[in-house]
């Protein structure tokens, strides 16, 4: 039997991933934190587009019309 992982676990195993990159690239760059704060918004930006064009797929499959198999009457 296969063990689902909680959603709460995966989040907060990503959010550590995520943070532990960030703390690597900070710390190889030297950048000041106003500079990598302009990087973070950019990103921040590009993930909430990402996130409304899958927010758009889930619609529009959500709302097409579901093929239905027609049974021929003899």
């Amino acid at each position: 039997m296969e063990t689902q992982v909680p959603l709460s676990i995966i989040l907060e195993n990503a959010k550590k991933d995520y943070v532990d990159a960030i703390n690597e690239v900070n710390m190889k760059s030297a950048l000041p934190a106003s500079l990598i704060e302009l990087i973070l918004v950019g990103i921040l930006a590009d993930v909430r587009e990402k996130k409304n064009e899958e927010l758009q797929a889930a619609f529009k499959e959500m709302n097409e019309p579901k093929e239905t198999e027609v049974v021929e009457q003899p």
